[in-house]
């Protein structure tokens, strides 16, 4: 009952449905953690425009059930060993436009909107960002309270 009230808060045509493009997000809102890339091989395609494809939610729980099976994909620990690479002070912070462009170019890339949103409010007045509360913050996820 629960998923099925996470799904269709995310249902904006109020037709049963989800676009294929929020099944990652409807997946994440449900408390799973999963990469852009596993999202595509548990549903077995990619959605690249919006309005390409509407899910039921009996088409979208297969896909949510196959990821409650996938590991955690990466640990507080694994974070701070991939950033400290870059904190060539060994002070515990990297300049945020780096990070800004480790997020936009290294692996799950992310667009210049989603990067500055991750980076709002973490930049000190040096324009360094201390990377271990960045990864907490991160890994909090964007509705830390709830």
């Amino acid at each position: 009952d629960q998923l099925k009230e996470i799904f269709n808060l995310y249902d904006e045509e109020l037709d049963g449905k989800i676009d294929g493009l929020q099944i990652g997000d409807v997946v994440r809102a449900a408390g799973l953690k999963p990469t852009q890339a596993m999202v595509i091989k548990a549903s077995g395609q990619e959605f690249k425009r919006k309005g390409e494809k509407r899910i039921t939610f009996e088409e979208w729980l297969p896909i949510y059930e196959q990821l409650t099976k996938e590991k955690e994909v990466g640990t507080y620990a694994d974070f701070v060993e991939g950033l400290k690479v870059f904190d060539k002070e060994e002070c515990g912070k990297i300049l945020a436009a780096e990070l800004r462009h480790i997020l936009q170019a290294l692996g799950e890339r992310l667009t210049a909107d989603e990067a500055d949103e991750m980076l709002k409010g973490v930049e000190d007045s040096e324009g360094m960002v201390g990377y271990e509360a960045f990864i907490k913050k991160v890994m909090a996820g964007p509705y830390p309270d709830e």
